[in-house]
């Protein structure tokens, strides 16, 4: 009798063992990019690759390529292929919305990383946008006034790209910096926009009309992320200009940049996000959430925001060539 016992209570271990196991590689995850063309997509999408390697999940991949309204329609697709979960990254609220409604009719949680809260998703894992704007201002005041100590007015100028709210907060912050009382030796000269749209040329004609306008007058220009840095960099170095007269930053971290940051090139620093680490937070989510059956309030903070560690980076720290940023950076449950 007692030798049935054992075998029946092995051969209950044995079954829960292999339907667990069957249920987390049976577990299909659809991956909503904005555009995987961008290198915070990209490096999000791998992150979350990543732990869909070590957790044994299926990964599927929806790419909107930079169309703003395919959010809610891939969402509704991965809704009809019935995924367990949808993770979306670099969203807007009112573009994901009727995605977000269709997923919860049906059930599926939705977890979101560096897009805002809406309805009853489950997280947001992001960067703060306004301390990254802060940080990127204080970094370009404290180089101008190292780099010209006794100049009366440090002049800066600053392009944004108002389609997505994290830019906005981005710019927000930096012109709260820069008309603080504290900073009366800092004025902004001009603002100007992009869009997701003309992004890959506009930030280089806004800079060349500005030069051409100002001269060396500028002493910074900012982008709210990298790819406008890029396009700014290189109409200085086209305009026969250095770092040393116009110098620019940025939001986001990408070997483009870090490259250009190596090359001793006008891009000079840059607040990088740890892309990967929002895809940890996410992963750790579906796994407390989706597999363990847990609530989410008991899992992530009640803002539903987990805001991921960032770190600035310039030439005294630039990672070598085909290296990334070593963030140190565990996910949610560090």
């Amino acid at each position: 009798m007692k030798k049935v016992l054992i075998i029946l209570v092995l051969a209950i271990l044995l079954v829960s063992v292999f339907t667990f196991a069957g249920f987390t590689k049976a577990l299909k995850i659809g991956f909503v990019a904005a555009n995987m063309g961008a290198d915070s997509n990209a490096l999000a999408y791998q992150g979350m690759e990543d732990y869909c390697k070590r957790m044994g999940w299926e990964i599927q991949l929806l790419d909107n390529q930079g169309d703003v309204t395919k959010y809610s329609p891939n969402m509704i697709n991965f809704v009809s292929a019935k995924v367990d979960a949808i993770v979306l990254t670099c969203g807007e609220k009112t573009l994901v919305e009727e995605g977000v409604v269709a997923a919860e009719k049906a059930g599926i949680p939705v977890f979101f990383s560096d897009t805002e809260n809406v309805g009853n998703t489950i997280v947001n894992a992001t960067s703060n946008c306004w301390a990254m704007g802060a940080l990127l201002a204080s970094h370009t005041v404290d180089r101008m006034r190292a780099s010209d100590p006794d100049k009366k007015v440090h002049n800066v100028c600053i392009i944004g790209m108002p389609d997505l709210y994290v830019h906005r907060q981005r710019q927000q912050m930096m012109e709260a910096v820069f008309n603080s009382p504290e900073n009366k030796d800092v004025h902004i000269l001009a603002t100007e926009t992009c869009t997701v749209a003309n992004w890959p040329d506009a930030p280089y004609d806004i800079t060349k009309v500005w030069i051409a306008k100002y001269g060396d007058e500028i002493d910074a220009i900012l982008g709210t992320w990298d790819g406008i840095g890029w396009g700014v960099a290189r109409a200085v170095s086209d305009s026969g200009m250095t770092k040393d007269n116009i110098f620019t930053v940025a939001i986001d971290g990408s070997e483009q940049t870090y490259d250009l940051i190596r090359r001793g090139e006008p891009f000079v620093g840059v607040v990088a996000q740890n892309f990967a680490g929002w895809s940890e937070v996410d992963g750790d989510a579906i796994q407390a959430v989706v597999v363990e059956g847990k609530d989410p309030k008991d899992v992530v903070p009640l803002s539903r925001t987990v805001y991921v560690p960032f770190m600035w980076i310039d030439s005294t720290n630039v990672p070598e060539k085909g290296e990334g940023v070593d963030f140190n950076y565990i996910g949610l449950f560090e």
